[in-house]
């Protein structure tokens, strides 16, 4: 019979289910957790060396995913702009953030070539960013998924912010679009 939690800790994540050739260290790598916190807040499972498919694991955590929130505008923009950002487990394992959204041309805010998406974590003092890219269509939907490093954990108050960038320059512009991860709890 596969074990499963009554429930699970405030803060956690969410539930995990075992699948064949699982391990509890396997599990932590890919949740980025200590094998600590994992089988200590999994009392139901009383031999962490012995784990089922199909028994069900609490996963701590900071913000639970997947999850998508809206970026919102921080300056005046053009009707028809937005973007999303979603947080999730890539195949690799670990925390990412797709950043994708309708955006006018760069140059609608200055001299910008580029967009720039960024996700602040304030424990770290900054973050990780990379260049939003355009697709082929018009108007194009720009794009870019952001790895968290593995000395980083995303937390509610992470925010995800898009700003003009001026390749060549390191010049960005205003902060046009953001929000922080507070409903992913």
């Amino acid at each position: 019979m596969p074990r499963v939690p009554v429930s699970c800790p405030p803060g956690f994540r969410g539930r995990y289910t075992v699948r064949p050739g699982d391990t509890m260290f396997k599990i932590a790598q890919f949740f980025r957790t200590r094998l600590e916190a994992l089988t200590v807040n999994n009392p139901h499972i009383p031999d962490p060396n012995f784990i089922v498919p199909g028994d069900v694991l609490c996963v701590p955590g900071f913000v639970s995913f997947p999850c998508c929130v809206v970026l919102r505008p921080r300056v005046t923009v053009p009707v028809g702009t937005e973007a999303v950002a979603l947080v999730h487990t890539p195949a690799t394992g670990g925390e990412a953030v797709i950043v994708a959204g309708t955006l006018p041309p760069p140059s609608t805010f200055g001299d910008y070539n580029v967009y720039l998406a960024t996700v602040i974590i304030p424990e770290i003092d900054g973050g990780p960013g990379d260049v939003l890219r355009p697709t082929a269509e018009d108007p194009p939907t720009y794009a870019v998924t952001i790895n968290i490093p593995l000395a980083a954990r995303l937390t509610p108050n992470s925010r995800v912010v898009i700003e003009p960038f001026k390749e060549g320059s390191n010049l960005s512009g205003p902060i046009i679009l953001e929000n922080n991860f507070l409903s992913c709890r």
